[in-house]
């Protein structure tokens, strides 16, 4: 029988990351990938080196199960952090549980033997990758899946908390998606809730007259993380809110400018009272 060891330590590397990848996942512990990729390392070292004992030794049967399983109960030990022990049990487990059901079946659909003059050599192969590859990848399609997944659900979640919106001054308009933020607790000198633009549309509608003193300004302080910091305002004619066919007309309201980039979904950020439905009508 011929052992290929570098097919065995990458085959033994990459079905015990992603395996105990999902052990860590599955008892939801804290995920971090050098606990896992140690642990993993030393499933192979331990894995590689008892596998070439065995080609010189011989293990009586129920010390070879007693060393294989102990090994694999001992693994998800050292890749996750956990509060209580019984989820360190359960991690292991499930890490048992899924080199059953992955890596075995995988084993099993596509070992095959191939002869030659040494009297065989037994591959776990499909196309040239080995079976550990192929659990590796299949759990890297599943994570970046979930991934993608929960992206794209935060991007709807977005998209749907957002209406159009229209902001008027001297005649001229402009366009934007608001968004409705429960923090935006921000008000003008008159005590009058304060919508915050993205600086884009804020020179859009008042263009070349947004700092020229030819637009009154006041100064609004915003509470941030790191301190307290001053918001240039300003008031404008209309604001238009238009949402599920309904829109709510706001005179003279009082809009700051962002100094940072807002979110791509949206360009403005609503007060929670712009947004009561008791002030949206019906509009054709």
């Amino acid at each position: 029988m011929t052992v290929y060891l570098d097919l065995l330590i990458l085959d033994n590397f990459c079905a015990d990351a992603a395996l105990l990848y999902c052990a860590v996942k599955t008892v939801k512990g804290e995920v971090r990938f050098r606990r896992i990729l140690l642990a993993a390392l030393l499933g192979t070292a331990l894995g590689v080196g008892y596998t070439i004992f065995k080609l010189y030794f011989r293990v009586p049967a129920a010390v070879d199960l007693l060393v294989k399983y102990g090994v694999a109960a001992a693994l998800p030990l050292l890749a996750v952090k956990c509060k209580r022990r019984r989820t360190y049990a359960l991690c292991s487990l499930a890490f048992v549980g899924y080199m059953f059901a992955l890596a075995g079946l995988l084993t099993a659909l596509f070992s095959k033997v191939r002869p030659n003059e040494s009297g065989g050599a037994l591959t776990y192969t499909l196309y040239g990758l080995p079976s550990g590859v192929l659990v590796l990848a299949c759990v890297a399609f599943a994570f970046g899946g979930a991934k993608a997944a929960g992206r794209f659900i935060r991007h709807g979640r977005a998209l749907a908390g957002c209406c159009t919106c229209k902001l008027v001054l001297r005649g001229q308009s402009v366009e934007t998606k608001g968004f409705v933020d429960t923090g935006n607790r921000l008000c003008d000198r008159r005590g009058r809730p304060v919508a915050v633009a993205e600086r884009a549309v804020a020179m859009a509608l008042f263009k070349e007259t947004l700092f020229t003193g030819v637009t009154p300004a006041e100064k609004i302080a915003v509470q941030t993380v790191n301190g307290i910091s001053m918001m240039a305002a300003f008031r404008i004619d209309v604001l238009e809110i238009y949402c599920g066919g309904r829109a709510n007309i706001i005179e003279d309201v009082t809009i700051a400018v962002s100094p940072q980039p807002l979110s791509g979904e949206y360009g403005l950020i609503l007060p929670p009272p712009f947004a009561r439905e008791e002030d949206f009508e019906i509009r054709r």
